[in-house]
């Protein structure tokens, strides 16, 4: 058994790119990465509109990056590790097909379209990258959640879809030890008794930043001492009017390119992450910061609640009061070392090592 793991282009996102190392690192058959074009698309470089480019990389450079995959040798076993690639799947030959689907949101969280046209437009765009994942002869759901998607609106056979919940390099992503987290808050600038509250991600609608402005606006009313890191899009326009207008902007540190080692820093040292996204497919964000020690309060939605409801506090993503609360109450775990011990051990039963092997489990089901 040889799996060739598949990507478009270089130019993913770094979770995606995280994904696609560990599993060459960690699946216990031989592997390799390989590239249909290896530069990023030219369109991707560009200075167009992220609307224009999203439109002319599902137009046009998705059928350039078909051409090139079907010059690829043919393969035993082809894996492609985002789902958003599956339009590759008919330009590539393998003895077995197989796929990874990480969320369907933009088909089924109607929220984070601004009116009727965008969302017919956006969701027709999307349906061309995806609708070709029930050409897969198999599909790996990274929760539940997300399989009763695929099945509901690609079609895909249940027998087709597994579900191997995402895992986490427990190698890389670990704990600091108390003196040292200090030590390295200081370095940051964080005030002993500041609660530090990271969020790791985009500004897509689903992520529901707003709401993490809010709740620093009523920690900072109620008389704490906040700061917000946000690692990854800087902050919009929009977000940072509303900023302003709570009087939160000078609690706000954005930290745009951060690399793996500068984000295992900011798990390691924050004191909780903070992720009420609307809708998600697995929430990777919660289980690498689980993996550092450091709590996580989530959004009482399906995807995350499966998973990670038995260890992370949890609210309504619009109850800003909940999620608040649930702020306050997580502090207390990260100060104290049992709890953030606890938390480390839950993610290792994610380590990548107790995952890979449920995957080739899967690999050899669709073979038979």
């Amino acid at each position: 058994m040889h799996v060739t793991i598949f990507m478009a282009h270089p130019h993913i996102s770094p979770s995606m790119e995280r994904v696609a190392h560990c599993l060459h690192r960690y699946l216990p058959v031989p592997s390799k990465i390989y590239y249909a074009s290896p530069i990023p698309p030219a369109v991707l470089r560009s200075r167009l509109p992220s609307v224009v480019v999203h439109v002319l990389y599902v137009l046009h450079t998705r059928r350039h990056l078909q051409r090139l995959a079907s010059r690829v040798r043919p393969s035993e076993i082809v894996h492609l590790v985002d789902h958003s690639e599956s339009f590759l799947l008919p330009a590539l030959t393998a003895n077995l097909k197989v796929v990874s689907c990480h969320d369907l949101i933009p088909l089924v969280e109607t929220r984070i379209y601004r009116h009727t046209l965008s969302r017919r437009l956006g969701q027709w765009l999307y349906r061309l990258t995806v609708r070709d994942i029930a050409l897969a002869n198999g599909v790996i759901a990274c929760s539940h959640a997300t399989a009763r998607d695929t099945e509901r609106l690609l079609g895909v056979p249940a027998e087709k879809i597994r579900v191997v919940y995402q895992g986490v390099d427990t190698d890389f992503f670990t704990p600091l030890p108390g003196g040292e987290r200090l030590r390295r808050r200081e370095t940051l600038g964080l005030h002993p008794q500041e609660i530090a509250i990271l969020h790791v991600g985009s500004n897509a609608p689903y992520k529901n930043v707003p709401a993490i402005l809010h709740v620093l606006s009523h920690l900072r009313q109620g008389g704490y001492a906040v700061r917000w890191i946000k690692a990854g899009e800087p902050l919009s326009t929009s977000l940072w009017r509303l900023a302003h207008r709570l009087g939160v902007a000078d609690r706000i540190r954005v930290e745009p390119h951060v690399d793996d080692a500068r984000l295992r820093e900011l798990y390691q040292v924050c004191d909780l992450l903070l992720f009420p996204s609307l809708r998600e497919g697995f929430g990777l964000p919660v289980l690498e910061s689980l993996a550092c020690g450091t709590p996580a309060v989530i959004a009482d939605v399906p995807a995350l609640s499966e998973w990670a409801g038995e260890v992370c506090a949890s609210a309504p993503p619009h109850d800003t009061r909940g999620l608040a609360e649930k702020v306050l109450q997580s502090v207390e775990n990260s100060r104290d070392c049992i709890a953030r011990a606890r938390l480390r051990e839950f993610a290792e039963g994610y380590d990548w090592h107790r995952i890979t092997p449920q995957i080739v489990d899967a690999y050899r089901a669709w073979e038979r």
